[in-house]
């Protein structure tokens, strides 16, 4: 994807006080996203949520698909900052356990961000930034090669690649699924990410994925 193609924002606020605007026009955005959802939100709605003229929006962000772009590195941060505390302790986990710990990391993750489902129909432009996909990616790699010691740097990174894949599809099924159903998807995938990973590493470890 070229650069020009990624929607910026108007301005970016040096200040505390702009900063805490943004923050609030963000949280705006996120709730009238999860309200009514991506293709249904409206620039004027989210000023009207944040209590904002909707000039001060504009002032920010140009467009929706800005505003989108800004939230959706948001929340890449704050995912790169749960693996951040799992790779801290994924040294003494199994397969098994770091498999559960993903799943549950990402489950968890979207339970607390109702707007994250709802962005999945958003345009590929409003993704977050190529290097926050990237840390990801690395900041996996290095969970999976504190399990895996024996592992190659670019072979934990090819399995973050695929890991990360995996849970893309469990977060579109469990955006897609009835609400009843949910719980057993998620314990389908954790199943099969487990497997998988053993499956790979079977020459280096054991895995139990009962």
């Amino acid at each position: 994807m070229h650069s020009h193609l990624v929607p910026q924002p108007r301005r970016i606020p040096r200040q505390p006080r702009g900063q805490r605007r943004v923050a609030q026009l963000l949280q705006a955005a996120a709730g009238v996203i999860a309200a009514v959802g991506y293709e249904a939100a409206t620039m004027s709605a989210i000023a009207e949520r944040a209590g904002a003229p909707i000039g001060s929006l504009y002032q920010f962000f140009p467009n929706k698909q800005s505003i989108t772009h800004a939230l959706r590195t948001e929340y890449g941060k704050d995912y790169a900052a749960r693996l951040n505390a799992l790779e801290a302790e994924a040294k003494g986990l199994s397969l098994e356990e770091l498999s559960g710990r993903l799943i549950s990391l990402s489950v968890n993750f979207v339970r607390s961000h109702p707007a994250f489902l709802p962005l999945l129909d958003a345009p590929l432009s409003t993704r977050s930034p190529e290097s926050l996909r990237r840390m990801l990616r690395e900041r996996l790699a290095r969970c999976l090669a504190a399990v895996i010691p024996s592992a190659a740097p670019e072979e934990s990174l090819r399995l973050a690649t695929v890991t990360l894949q995996l849970i893309r599809g469990l977060n579109q099924l469990y955006a897609e699924a009835p609400v009843r159903q949910r719980r057993e998807y998620v314990r389908e995938y954790r199943v099969i990410l487990c497997s998988w990973l053993t499956t790979r590493m079977e020459h280096r470890v054991e895995g139990d994925c009962q």
